[in-house]
């Protein structure tokens, strides 16, 4: 029995092909969720102001994408709430699979449930496979769902 699900989202529309597996899923077993966005570092480049330039450009487009990541998740946070689930938001930064995990730990998640974009080829060779990452990596299990 899952007492507490963890499911990642990307921000995008393949990304939450999991939340209604998610929803009957927490409904059935009596779970809370907690949703999970990880978002990169800004990577800028050097501006004409140098540095310091750089440095502030970084600050403001980091705290912009982790403002508009929180948003996203009490959005969503919402429509599970109105099902009847009780859910949290945790934003992240850093290596997504990585993240992940920690997350798992850190909310003490008996399962982490997320989408696979099921890249092939020369995508999940340039890009890598977070969902195989944490399938690999996880201790608990991982209920993927492939995104329409």
């Amino acid at each position: 029995m899952f007492k507490h699900l963890l499911v990642t989202l990307d921000g995008s529309p393949r990304s939450e092909a999991v939340i209604p597996h998610a929803i009957d899923l927490a409904k059935s077993m009596k779970s809370e969720i907690t949703l999970l966005r990880i978002v990169d570092a800004p990577a800028s480049d050097w501006s004409e102001r140098g540095a310091m330039g750089k440095a502030h450009v970084e600050t403001t487009a980091g705290a912009l994408m982790l403002a508009h990541a929180r948003e996203y998740l009490e959005r969503v946070a919402g429509m599970l709430q109105q099902s009847g689930v009780q859910v949290h938001t945790m934003v992240e930064e850093g290596a997504p699979a990585r993240r992940i995990i920690a997350a798992s730990h850190e909310v003490d998640a008996d399962a982490i449930a997320m989408a696979t974009h099921s890249r092939r080829g020369l995508g999940r060779l340039m890009f890598g496979s977070v969902a195989e990452a944490v399938l690999h990596e996880a201790s608990v299990p991982v209920l993927l769902v492939r995104a329409a």
